[in-house]
């Protein structure tokens, strides 16, 4: 098993991901591919003792956070991002990682990988915290704008990444809205309400509302990019603040320090819990390829956990079933409406 790390993407790089692919292979037994600057990568390398598989392949250039996508791409054929990419596409490694311009990630992959055979748009998708497990969000940014086909098809991507990637069995699926009520939201939503509703292989649940997601009601929730961008970032934003008000807090007396030192086990159970670097990346679902995304502040173990995530999503064939469920569906969506959606 191969996985390519795009070396030359976190804020700190390579550090961050040298750390994390050591981790992950001397953890998992997997083979890691490092792309980026060799001669950096190799200096730095050389400062672990235990290294696993770890091996380079050389990237004469890097695409960085504030450059345009497309136009980055075209320029800059030998970054890290694309030389990782066509890694993937030749078949000499079997996924990859990266945690640079997520713009350019899903612009490169769909250039090079190209699509899963009958998904129109690819979908970013984050497994996130909920009082009862984890739930898979997407997409969460690569498409605004979304027609009642490609929202059918998250919700069959998801299935898939929530099954044979997470392990769950026959995953609960909802549908982001304002209301329960399937008459609730715009055309779009309730079309795509009627349609997953319709559909016999997919155990829908119904809309459901941003409250009970974080409770657990569903394993896979689907909305447009727009939307889920804001749910994640709006999350995360609540997340900071809740930290820095119970950090203040605990730090506002002599008694809540004992108290702070006594609850120090559960606190960092709760911060293991809700840190995003504990999670498997955010994999970009609809590639002919395993491609996982992470933020550019993303830590070694953000890195690792990514990297693992990938080996399991391959080993589980996850594309292989993203396909059986678009083809599974569009039968569905016949039935429904006399027409593909």
């Amino acid at each position: 098993m191969r996985i390519a790390v795009d070396a030359m993407g976190t804020d700190v790089a390579p550090d961050v991901e040298i750390e994390g692919a050591v981790a992950a292979s001397l953890s998992s037994d997997t083979e890691v591919i490092l792309v980026g600057d060799e001669a950096q990568i190799t200096e730095k390398l050389n400062a672990f003792p235990k290294r696993g598989a770890v091996s380079i392949v050389n990237a004469s250039q890097a695409i960085r956070m504030n450059e345009q996508p497309v136009f980055a791409i075209r320029k800059k054929r030998d970054a890290s991002l694309m030389v990782a990419l066509r890694l993937v596409k030749e078949g000499r490694a079997d996924a990859m990682v990266s945690a640079g311009n997520t713009g350019a990630v899903m612009v490169g992959a769909r250039t090079v990988l190209g699509p899963i055979r009958g998904v129109a748009r690819s979908a970013i998708s984050q497994t996130l915290p909920t009082a009862k497990g984890r739930v898979v969000l997407l997409d969460l940014g690569a498409n605004v704008d979304c027609t009642t086909r490609q929202l059918c098809e998250f919700a069959e991507m998801g299935i898939a990444y929530s099954q044979y990637a997470l392990g769950v069995e026959n995953p609960r699926v909802g549908l982001l809205n304002i209301g329960e009520e399937g008459e609730k939201g715009s055309q779009v939503a309730k079309e795509v309400h009627q349609a997953l509703s319709a559909a016999p292989h997919i155990n829908f649940i119904g809309n459901v509302e941003p409250k009970a997601m974080y409770q657990g009601n569903a394993d896979v929730v689907v909305c447009d990019g727009f939307v889920g961008n804001i749910i994640l970032k709006t999350s995360e934003a609540v997340a900071g603040l809740m930290a820095k008000l119970m950090r203040e807090k605990l730090e506002s007396s002599s008694m809540s320090k004992i108290g702070a030192v006594l609850a120090r086990k559960s606190l960092m159970a709760l911060k293991q819990t809700i840190d995003p670097n504990e999670y498997p990346g955010a994999p970009l679902l609809g590639i002919n390829g395993i491609v996982i995304v992470l933020h550019g502040s993303s830590t070694p173990r953000g890195i690792e956990n990514a990297i693992i995530g990938a080996r399991t999503a391959f080993e589980n064939r996850l594309n292989d079933h993203i396909l059986e469920n678009i083809e599974r569906m569009r039968g569905s969506a016949a039935t429904i409406w006399g027409r593909p959606i």
